[in-house]
């Protein structure tokens, strides 16, 4: 298990060759439980080799408990169990893939 502190949404985060945001997060419903996902956009505009960007999805993993405290700066923190499985990561990126088509997909490792 681990602690998932949640985005926030909308906020610009700047590095070194452009920014990022994460622009949405929702849970999808797999085999009984639920597992948190959030989409994200980045921007490359800063970079020597040129210009462009990219949509994304980070899988924290499957959820233990929903929104039970906060940290420091006042954000949720659900508790999470990272999703190890090479056949489960499949699935759930097939089904991710097929309502976000074109989208990078990546899972915590916890």
């Amino acid at each position: 298990m681990t602690e998932y502190t949640h985005e926030e949404l909308d906020k610009e985060v700047q590095f070194i060759a452009g920014n990022y945001r994460f622009i949405e997060e929702d849970r999808l419903p797999y085999k009984g439980r639920d597992i948190v996902y959030v989409v994200g956009v980045a921007v490359v505009d800063n970079s020597c080799c040129g210009t462009g960007g990219c949509r994304f999805i980070r899988v924290p993993g499957y959820v233990v408990s929903w929104k039970a405290t906060t940290d420091g700066s006042n954000l949720p923190v659900s508790t999470i169990e990272p999703i190890k499985d090479e056949e489960e990561r499949k699935d759930i990126k097939n089904l991710l893939d097929r309502e976000y088509q074109h989208t990078q997909i990546f899972f915590d490792d916890g």
